[in-house]
């Protein structure tokens, strides 16, 4: 076979676009596997921040005592329109979960009197008393507002 200039000029570029190719597949891997780790590694870090935070919660959404408990304390946050204890219906509805009573610090409305502690009492959680972070967090887990 005699090897033309326009050959090996051909056979040059074709080995070239070769190795753009193989370049291009190894980029798109390295992306795949350094933004996969980032959204691992930022859902642990998530985790282990929210675990820690404090939120300020209620026993009705009226009422004036606010406690304070941690993220991690929180049970099944949802929407619903009937309070923790007085079991009152409000007109629309607010975030509420579900805590032990021994994990709340601060002045809420529950007194232990219906029997040992600790209970599981059901507690409002406000926008207005809470961060934007942790609003945002129990937004994603509860859904957004049903009015």
């Amino acid at each position: 076979m005699i090897w033309t200039p326009l050959k090996l000029l051909w056979l040059l570029a074709k080995l070239l676009l070769g190795f753009v190719k193989l370049l291009g597949m190894l980029a798109r891997l390295i992306a795949f596997v350094a933004f996969g780790l980032a959204g691992f590694i930022g859902r642990w870090i998530e985790r282990k921040t929210f675990g820690r935070s404090s939120v300020h919660v209620r026993r009705d959404w009226n009422d004036r005592r606010v406690g304070r408990v941690q993220w991690s304390d929180l049970e099944n946050p949802k929407w619903d329109t009937v309070a923790g204890g007085t079991q009152v219906e409000s007109r629309k509805p607010f975030i509420y979960a579900y805590v032990w009573c021994d994990k709340v610090r601060g002045d809420i409305a529950h007194s232990c009197i219906h029997g040992p502690p600790p209970h599981n009492i059901k507690v409002c959680l406000m926008k207005r008393d809470n961060s934007g972070g942790v609003w945002n967090r129990l937004i994603q887990i509860a859904g957004p507002d049903r009015r």
